[in-house]
């Protein structure tokens, strides 16, 4: 039903969709209009062609009955205050007709499994301090925020919270 692979230059199109359609739709009522729309597909996509050929961070796809409708981003956590032992989500985002799906889900999990594979015993992400519903799925999930706060420029100045996670040991 659902399938998980390491993006490739090829894939890079896939990634720009499904992140510009996730985007626009999660944060309209966060980022102000004229910022999503200019967020697109196109600009997306020579994003993560870049970021594939400079293996910056780890993209992979999840597709539905071969449908792409994900996305997660991986890697070593990218906070100078974290140590090696932390790995980072760097992004997670489902195309919106496939949200409440138990898409996420699933894609957090392979996610933190590949985290732990590299050797990450903490992983951490940023979520956006009035982005209500995926900071609901995180906590769900077990993520909890861990008091760390930073401001970004999107249009307009928001807030950011680190939340982190340790992760769960293999069953021996």
């Amino acid at each position: 039903m659902f399938k998980i692979d390491y993006a490739e230059l090829s894939d890079a199109g896939i990634l720009g969709e499904i992140h510009a359609a996730s985007w626009k739709e999660a944060y309209k009522e966060i980022i102000p209009h004229e910022v999503l729309r200019k967020f697109t597909a196109e600009k997306r996509e020579e994003y993560f062609y870049k970021a594939i050929i400079e293996k910056r961070g780890q993209n992979a796809v999840i597709y539905k009955d071969d449908t792409p409708v994900g996305l997660i981003c991986i890697g070593k956590c990218r906070d100078e205050d974290r140590y090696d032992t932390y790995g980072e989500i760097w992004g997670i985002y489902l195309k919106p007709e496939f949200w409440n799906m138990g898409i996420g889900y699933e894609l957090m999990t392979w996610g933190i499994e590949e985290l732990k594979k590299q050797g990450h015993s903490k992983v951490t992400l940023w979520v956006l301090k009035d982005n209500h519903g995926a900071r609901r799925f995180y906590e769900k999930y077990g993520f909890f925020p861990d008091g760390t706060e930073k401001e970004i420029h999107v249009g307009k100045v928001l807030k950011e919270l680190r939340y982190e996670m340790s992760i769960p040991c293999a069953p021996e």
